[in-house]
């Protein structure tokens, strides 16, 4: 038998008690009949633990803070239709609301998108500004205490256990004896600590909420509430970029100020914390939507400049390039060029031969006449990055198929691209070899997709080797600096397969500032070099799909580290 599950049937002030619709921590929630309309009846129920003195206080604190829930008036804060005690049981009857909680529409439909969360965090945060203009502190803000309407709008519910500010007084005591401490999974860092509290304890616990929202996780999981209590007293929370590819820079920065162990250095109000978010998803969307046409824009004018220069050398080349002042006439220079063009072919080639003679009889102690094959590099079949599901984000975007051993990546974004960082070790020196089929193409099939290095945990710095068959197979090689995309290489790519669930496999090498690409086992660019004078020296790897409506399944990622 659950808890309370002996009251239905019984009847509080005119409600008649049907079933159990959820529980709290010291409550239990009922749907009732209430006359001609269907009901919501919260009922506390007395702790085990309770002498017959904490009980009347806590009942005669109860009352007094339901009177005082029972007078905000707020489109987001559930109504309360009556409240009292019978029978030494407290009551509060409020509105049924059939659409559920935020935490049951996360459970059935995953983590919300940021639009979603953009609309439901203005919505809770203009309900905590309000009961805080009018002396209540929540001290219990969790999706579970956020209820849905029919009409897509959220009411924060459960003010019955709210703390009362006094006038003239805008903190008070955590806990005390005869007072429930809140939810451990949300409870701010000086709640857990028995410290005074204030509204940025809400604020705290919002953040700790819009996490979970956004993330289907909550950002700290311990196996006791005293363990979980020093983790958001001691411990940073996770950033979001490493669990949702679309999180930038900015947004992260909002939620880990939302999170800050100390109460000043969050945002002073749930509205700020709101406007915050609000903006950052504006820049995001500036910047992404940068990151998506203004990528292209760099490489059409890397072609036009290409195209209407013909004869001059592309920007990167295979070794550094050496302006020669042109001294004789060109009819003379030519012959000239090429004699000493090959005679050094032919001394590159003898010494190398020597030299592998050389190596041979060194190293494997054979005769000079024997040259020794080199050994061929054993396949990295040892490790599937992509099996571990752990460090990778997952969602309704962001999925991994154990039946075909592959990681689905699709773009549901027209403002967004897609990337999926994998949060494992930075890498610097490294051969990393995927396979990538395409499944959906986008509206416009001009669909970019490929692989992400020494990308920064913020995704503020990364390089991007992709792919694209749109009417040519080509590929391009590009580094990306906070908005900024300059494109390092590109061109065509004659091994790559076009066409629907066609596999082509891409190996990257990189080595410093120097790095190799092939493509189906055929090199594309060799010694590509970063010509800035800041390169990317280490970082993440990732996945990365550009288009609205592409999806691309990837699979066999294979990496190794070289020292």
């Amino acid at each position: 038998m659950g808890r309370g599950t002996y009251l239905i049937g019984k009847k509080l002030d005119s409600c008649v008690l049907e079933k159990v619709l959820g529980y709290g921590g010291s409550s239990a929630v009922f749907l009732a009949q209430q006359h001609d309309r269907k009901v919501a009846v919260k009922v506390f129920l007395p702790r085990a633990d309770m002498d017959g003195k904490m009980r009347r206080e806590f009942y005669r604190r109860f009352l007094r803070e339901a009177e005082a829930a029972s007078k905000l008036d707020h489109p987001n804060i559930l109504s309360v239709y009556a409240y009292g005690e019978q029978n030494g049981i407290p009551y509060i009857v409020m509105p049924y609301m059939p659409g559920g909680t935020l935490l049951e529409y996360i459970s059935h439909n995953g983590a919300l998108s940021l639009a979603e969360a953009q609309w439901y965090l203005e919505q809770i945060a203009s309900a905590l500004d309000y009961a805080h203009a009018h002396g209540c502190i929540h001290c219990d803000v969790k999706p579970a205490n956020i209820l849905l309407d029919s009409d897509g709008h959220v009411l924060l519910s459960d003010f019955g256990i709210a703390r009362v500010i006094s006038s003239g007084d805008d903190t008070l005591p955590a806990k005390r004896a005869d007072t429930l401490m809140g939810t451990p999974d949300y409870i701010s860092p000086e709640q857990a600590l028995g410290h005074m509290v204030d509204i940025r304890s809400d604020v705290y616990s919002l953040g700790i909420t819009l996490f979970y929202l956004l993330a289907n996780r909550l950002p700290f999981v311990a196996d006791s509430v005293l363990a979980l209590a020093l983790q958001h007293v001691h411990e940073a929370p996770p950033s979001l970029a490493l669990i949702r590819a679309d999180i930038s820079p900015a947004l992260d920065r909002v939620m880990h100020k939302s999170l800050a162990k100390e109460p000043e250095k969050r945002f002073q109000t749930a509205g700020q914390f709101s406007a915050a978010f609000t903006q950052a998803i504006a820049v995001s969307r500036r910047v992404h939507s940068l990151t998506a046409s203004g990528k292209r824009a760099a490489l059409a004018a890397e072609n036009a400049v290409s195209t209407s220069h013909a004869s001059l050398p592309f920007l990167v080349a295979s070794e550094p390039l050496i302006e020669v002042k042109q001294l004789r006439s060109p009819h003379f220079a030519k012959p000239r060029f090429a004699a000493v063009v090959t005679l050094f072919l032919l001394l590159l080639l003898t010494t190398g031969y020597v030299a592998s003679l050389l190596i041979g009889h060194l190293n494997h102690g054979g005769t000079p006449g024997k040259v020794h094959a080199p050994a061929a590099t054993p396949a990295p079949a040892h490790l599937d990055y992509l099996t571990d599901q752990q460090n990778w984000p997952r969602s309704k975007t962001f999925f991994y198929d154990s039946q075909t051993q592959r990681y689905h990546v699709m773009n549901a974004s027209a403002q967004s691209v897609a990337m999926a960082l994998y949060n494992g070790s930075q890498l610097s020196k490294f051969s990393l070899t995927v396979t990538m089929a395409q499944i959906h193409r986008s509206r416009e099939n001009a669909d970019y997709y490929g692989v992400i290095f020494r990308s920064n945990t913020d995704q503020s710095h990364y390089y991007l080797f992709e792919v694209i068959t749109k009417m040519h197979a080509e590929y391009v090689f590009s580094r990306f600096d906070i908005g900024q995309w300059h494109t390092i290489a590109s061109g065509a790519a004659p091994s790559l397969k076009s066409g629907l669930g066609q596999n082509n496999t891409v190996t990257i090498t990189a080595s410093n500032n120097t790095f190799t690409f092939s493509i189906n086992h055929k090199i594309v660019r060799t010694a590509v070099v970063d010509p800035t004078s800041t390169p990317l020296r280490s970082g993440l790897i990732g996945l990365y799909v550009e288009d609205q409506g592409a999806e691309i399944a990837f699979s066999q990622l294979y990496i190794i580290s070289h020292k």
